[in-house]
């Protein structure tokens, strides 16, 4: 057993699919097929029922994968300890990331991360889904860091183990065509969009929560027409005139053929969390990318 076929190992099992673990691991999916089947040989069992559309980990495949996640873990603070010893800092971060980031400038703080660190890897990803979708992959180490919308008032149920830093603060609008009559109108109430059309998020997600929220206060039922998964897709729907749109407020004004709905009762604002969890100790290079972005709030 190496530790390139469990890291191929978790990349499949987490993406559901060879293919898409492949491309995160940058190599050719027959390479991780084959790091599979040697580990399935090796332990004489089977890590993935793959009779399903979308792979699916048999009892041993979970055994495996949260021993694999402890031991790659361990792998990558081994070569931490090395870098601080000859005096480089090296490794991978594999921070999660929402749709928008609010006023934070997250782009500015890797750029000076790089400039600081140049031999440590950034990995990116987007963690779209419900706020507790996010928590469980902190929980399961399967991020180092993960930036999180929150309740600016209030704490938000994820967990003891998560440490929160608050970044910034958020606030989503509703985007509308600039020639639609709901543009030049103001203080605009819930009841007057009662007969709109809305596109939005899946169910559960942090917008669509906010927003089912406050139609349910007023007392009206809304029409979600469409469901995206993307800001962008929402404001192109919006242009082509396919309803209205709660999204991040600094997504609006940028697109000339949107404006912003007046609301008699907007959205309260969120705030932007850097979180981390106690259970997986951050490596040496996750701890400097942390006090970098904290450094840039």
């Amino acid at each position: 057993m190496e530790l390139r076929q469990l890291s191929y190992f978790v990349a499949v099992a987490e993406e559901r699919s060879f293919t898409r673990g492949a491309q995160r691991e940058h190599v050719v999916q027959s390479a991780a097929s084959a790091a599979v089947a040697r580990l399935e040989q090796e332990f004489q069992t089977e890590l993935f029922d793959r009779s399903h559309r979308t792979l699916q980990l048999t009892t041993a495949g979970s055994t495996l994968l949260a021993r694999a996640r402890i031991l790659l873990g361990e792998a990558q603070r081994a070569r931490d300890e090395m870098g601080r010893l000859t005096g480089g800092l090296s490794g991978t971060v594999t921070v999660g990331t929402v749709l928008s980031t609010g006023s934070f400038d997250l782009i500015g703080a890797l750029s000076a991360f790089h400039a600081e660190h140049p031999d440590v890897t950034v990995r990116l990803r987007l963690s779209a889904g419900p706020l507790t979708g996010h928590a469980v992959k902190l929980h399961e180490g399967r991020f180092d860091l993960m930036l999180l919308p929150v309740p600016l008032h209030g704490p938000a149920v994820l967990g003891p183990d998560l440490v929160l830093d608050n970044l910034a603060a958020m606030r989503i609008g509703l985007a509308c065509r600039a020639d639609d009559p709901v543009a030049y109108a103001r203080d605009v109430t819930y009841s007057d969009l009662a007969d709109r059309r809305f596109i939005d998020f899946p169910t559960g997600w942090g917008n669509r929560t906010i927003a089912d929220s406050l139609f349910s206060s007023a007392g009206v039922e809304r029409i979600v027409a469409l469901e995206v998964v993307d800001t962008a897709t929402a404001l192109t729907m919006v242009e082509r005139r396919l309803g209205l749109a709660f999204v991040p407020e600094e997504t609006i004004s940028p697109r000339p053929g949107l404006a912003q709905v007046d609301l008699a009762d907007p959205p309260l604002q969120t705030g932007l969390a850097l979180a981390a969890s106690r259970n997986h100790p951050p490596s040496e290079a996750a701890q400097a990318l942390r006090r970098t972005l904290l450094a840039h709030r």
